[in-house]
């Protein structure tokens, strides 16, 4: 597989919001708790609070990953290259960064619950979701180096 992580700039902030848009109008189960400005925006608000790679194969940009120092705040593939090892890819390279990664799932994502959990991520604990944007219950994960 070729994959490349290369650190975003602000330039790529609209293709960010897009791929966090395209992600929501897939996933009908989570609402849409920000407006249409506030989820355009969104790329920006990423780029100023976190450390976002962006992930690239031979055809463009396939994802990215935002890093708040060890903890992800997202990972997001496009739809045509889930399935093919990117999210798998863009993990093990934020695993050689740090010794320690944490992370929410949504308990609705028994996708990304099972991705997590091959990568060696184990359950810390369960909310009701009362502390999320989306009222949704939810999963906290850690994953330690060995």
């Amino acid at each position: 597989m070729n994959v490349k992580f290369i650190k975003a700039i602000d330039e790529d902030a609209a293709e960010i919001s897009q791929i966090l848009e395209d992600w929501a109008a897939s996933n009908r189960e989570i609402p849409l708790v920000h407006n249409v400005e506030e989820r355009a925006d969104y790329g920006c608000w990423l780029l100023e609070h976190t450390s976002v790679t962006m992930i690239h194969n031979s055809s463009g940009v396939v994802g990215f990953l935002a890093l708040e120092k060890h903890i992800i705040q997202g990972l997001y593939i496009k739809k045509d290259f889930q399935g093919f090892g990117f999210g798998q890819a863009a993990i093990k390279f934020a695993q050689k960064q740090f010794e320690e990664l944490r992370l929410w799932v949504f308990q609705s994502n028994i996708g990304a619950q099972k991705f997590y959990q091959r990568l060696g991520f184990q359950i810390v604990e369960k909310s009701d979701g009362e502390d999320n944007d989306y009222r949704l219950p939810d999963i906290f994960y850690c994953w330690k180096s060995t």
